[in-house]
């Protein structure tokens, strides 16, 4: 993209002109006549700056300069007219152009703006860039995953953040970091120095979303005392983030579906089409097919969503990022609870990785959390380890039985299955201790004379 500039006007003179004085200053030039011809020529990324003549033959400036902005946002613009209007001018700037020029104009004035404008839009690169690199290679750096399900999820963020226009599906059980992931694709496109706005929509009543997200006039209704900008114009040239989208009220879906289409809002009690540019990403836990299927979700809305769909596999499908995203997040705690902890024994490794981990990389997150704050200790040992993780569910290696609901309606012997459980935790107790019974007692609570009445009652005597 460099310093390409792309000018835009009807009258000969004032492109042969503008043309040959860039040029002469080092910038490289393309000119069009009509607003056809502009778009035949321009693509995305090809160009830092386009000045753009107002009236054109076949179309309004202000209609090359919207699509050109929806097309890259980054786009420095220039408006140049004979007819200049406050109204226009507004209107301009409203929708992100650089300046607002009015002819005649003195090249000395053009070289001046051109020039301020590519290099306020060089600076934006470079914190972009700067932001980029404290983020890591493709902005990923933030998020950890080395199983296969996740690096084919990190290829699809990549490719996904370079067409700024599309809409994505996030959908994953709770507590898999479908937030994290719409932030990444924010901020490895082009949209990443503008907003990214996120609201659940389980959170708000459905009478009251609707006003969040498309704001309301003045006297809308009784308690309407000002106007209010709703978080999709709050989000312009940014990123609209709608969590647990499967809990949006139907009617609100089809107001959504008019955004995606026409790229234009309606203040609720307002009577102006707003121009809007934003991508949407939206997420769920939910099935949205099934929801479509049975009339709860939109099918035309569940399809314009899904144009890009990742699915976040649960923590207990990636195995492999398991103990590096624990590992992460003792040095986060660390850092933010000023302790020194330096990892797992290898037992509580092996519980971490056998257990099944329902709330996914939240549960982990927030497991480890509590034993910071909690736990003093230079190493996480079985016993700083929540009471769920020590618990496991059938298994090949004989680990305790624990009856589900079939297994209770046809019948069980209580007594049998709490002897299990107790066989269980004094084996798995004896085990971590290195068969130290006065440790193992330490470990389920109890003292060393009660333990050794239990391993003789259950016989677990060797």
């Amino acid at each position: 993209m460099g310093n390409r500039i792309l000018i835009v006007d009807d009258e000969a003179l004032i492109r042969k002109s503008l043309g040959q004085m860039l040029s002469r200053k080092g910038y490289e030039v393309t000119t069009a006549a009509t607003a056809a011809e502009a778009r035949r020529v321009f693509s995305p990324g090809e160009f830092a700056l386009a000045l753009l003549d107002l009236r054109l033959p076949d179309a309004s400036g202000i209609d090359l300069l919207r699509e050109f902005k929806v097309a890259q946002p980054d786009l420095l613009v220039i408006m140049m007219t004979a007819y200049g209007s406050i109204e226009s001018a507004v209107e301009a700037m409203r929708l992100g152009a650089y300046d607002y020029v009015n002819k005649p104009f003195k090249s000395r004035e053009i070289e001046v703006i051109v020039r301020l404008a590519l290099d306020a839009g060089h600076l934006k690169q470079e914190v972009r860039e700067l932001r980029q690199e404290a983020l890591g290679p493709a902005g990923l750096r933030n998020i950890v995953g080395r199983d296969p399900s996740m690096t084919r999820v990190f290829d699809l963020i990549r490719k996904v953040a370079q067409n700024p226009d599309v809409t994505v599906l996030i959908q994953g059980e709770s507590g898999t970091g479908k937030e994290m992931i719409a932030r990444a694709i924010h901020a490895e496109s082009v949209r990443a120095d503008h907003p990214f706005v996120g609201i659940n929509c389980a959170a708000i009543p459905g009478n009251l979303l609707e006003s969040e997200l498309f704001g309301y006039e003045k006297g809308a209704f009784t308690d309407a005392k000002a106007r209010k900008i709703g978080l999709i114009e709050k989000a312009q040239h940014g990123t609209l983030f709608l969590d647990e989208i499967g809990d949006m009220d139907v009617g609100l879906q089809a107001k959504l579906l008019r955004v995606l289409e026409e790229r234009t809002i309606r203040r609720v009690g307002g009577l102006d089409l707003i121009p809007v540019d934003v991508r949407i990403i939206a997420a769920t836990n939910q099935d949205l097919d099934e929801k479509r299927k049975a009339g709860t979700f939109r099918e035309d809305l569940y399809f314009r969503l899904k144009i890009i769909h990742v699915d976040l596999p649960p923590l207990r499908e990636r195995k492999a990022d398991i103990l590096p995203l624990a590992h992460h997040f003792i040095q986060d705690a660390n850092r933010r609870f000023h302790k020194n902890v330096q990892g797992f024994t290898r037992e509580a490794e092996e519980l971490l990785l056998t257990y099944e981990w329902p709330g996914n990389v939240r549960e982990l997150k927030n497991s480890i959390e509590r034993i910071l704050i909690l736990e003093d200790t230079e190493w996480i040992a079985p016993e700083h380890l929540p009471p769920e993780i020590l618990r496991r569910q059938p298994s090949d290696d004989g680990a305790v039985w624990i009856p589900q609901e079939p297994e209770i309606l046809r019948g069980v012997s209580f007594d049998e299955v709490i002897d299990d459980v107790a066989r269980y935790l004094i084996r798995e107790a004896l085990r971590l201790s290195g068969g130290n019974k006065a440790q193992a007692a330490r470990l389920l609570s109890m003292d060393r004379g009660t333990l050794r009445y239990q391993i003789k009652r259950l016989g677990l005597e060797a």
